[in-house]
């Protein structure tokens, strides 16, 4: 799918039905415990938006967020990332390396000042300067601050990256912290959970898409 190309165009081409759609943004709202009567609108919006860019970065943490995640059942992995996402960044799931993989982030970046969403799963190790965890030669915190400057938003998932989790307990030889001591000005979203419901992250960026704007968070 084209990043100039509409969901709603797209799902057409694929001869996806407005009923079956609407099916499915009906189920998607009542995962999300909005009303039913918000379904339509979130089929509305979800048709004509287009290819949301993503961000994921993975810190302390063990994998499971992502293991998750790749269990959604709707929309699917396959659906989220061709349909719904352009997943630009991801350790496990994306085919680059070494100094590829970083270039993809760098571009997506640039290309989406403003308008990216950034993922983060695992807590960030704060002591000694951060060096219990580096990628390509930067500290979790460094390559976090530098990735959020220009972010729409940041989606904190699992209870490492929501609450600290197990890399937070005590002693904490690595003063690891969760995400929400180091964003101050983002939006950020706390999807906890270990592993979160794999349909809470994809119906929270499947919102994002539809209106535009975060949902109603406790």
């Amino acid at each position: 799918m084209t990043k100039d190309r509409t969901l709603g165009e797209h799902m057409s081409r694929r001869g996806i039905s407005r009923r079956a759609f609407g099916k499915y943004c009906a189920y998607l709202a009542s995962t999300m415990a909005l009303s039913p009567k918000m379904a339509p609108a979130m089929a509305q919006g979800l048709a004509a938006a287009r290819r949301q860019a993503v961000i994921w970065l993975s810190f302390q943490e063990c994998t499971g967020c992502t293991e998750s995640f790749t269990r959604s059942y709707s929309p699917t992995l396959e659906d989220l990332i061709f349909d719904f996402i352009s997943l630009d960044y991801h350790h496990t799931l994306q085919a680059a390396s070494g100094e590829a993989a970083e270039l993809a982030r760098e571009q997506s970046m640039e290309e989406n000042k403003g308008k990216y969403i950034v993922v983060v799963d695992g807590s960030v190790p704060t002591k000694d300067g951060g060096v219990y965890s580096m990628i390509a030669g930067h500290t979790n915190v460094d390559i976090l601050a530098s990735t959020i400057e220009n972010a729409f938003a940041v989606v904190a998932v699992g209870t490492c990256a929501a609450f600290g989790g197990l890399p937070y307990a005590k002693p904490n030889p690595t003063g690891a912290v969760a995400i929400s001591e180091l964003v101050g000005n983002k939006p950020l979203i706390n999807i906890p959970g270990c592993p979160p419901v794999p349909e809470a992250m994809t119906g929270t960026i499947a919102h994002i898409l539809a209106f535009g704007s975060l949902p109603e968070l406790d």
